[in-house]
């Protein structure tokens, strides 16, 4: 399985890059690399001011190709599969309030 390794370095990027309407959580991963749908991937990811990186399993869940208009770059969503570490917890209480936020994100 291909590990990617996402390593947040504000607030304001994991906002950006949480998917708070996944049931188990996931994170967009900004890449030019193809993926195909339901393609299971390692998520090797470091939180804002931590220095322990959490490992998660997880499923692409959707593409967002070069072309689109969107205001999104180019990636996936990865929605977590395996989340022995409670890393959607852990992103909801560093995010609070920001979930509630209607600032656009890069997901769905």
């Amino acid at each position: 399985m291909e590990e990617l390794t996402l390593e947040f370095t504000n607030q304001h990027m994991l906002y950006k890059c949480y998917m708070s309407f996944t049931k188990e959580g996931g994170l967009f991963v900004a890449t030019n690399r193809h993926y195909e749908l339901g393609q299971s991937l390692a998520l090797n990811v470091l939180l804002p001011e931590e220095e322990t990186h959490y490992s998660v399993s997880g499923k692409v869940a959707w593409v967002n190709p070069s072309a689109s208009h969107s205001h999104a770059p180019q990636g996936i969503g990865v929605a977590f599969i395996d989340d022995k570490h409670n890393l959607k917890e852990r992103i909801e209480k560093r995010l609070g309030p920001l979930l509630g936020s209607s600032e656009p994100t890069y997901t769905l």
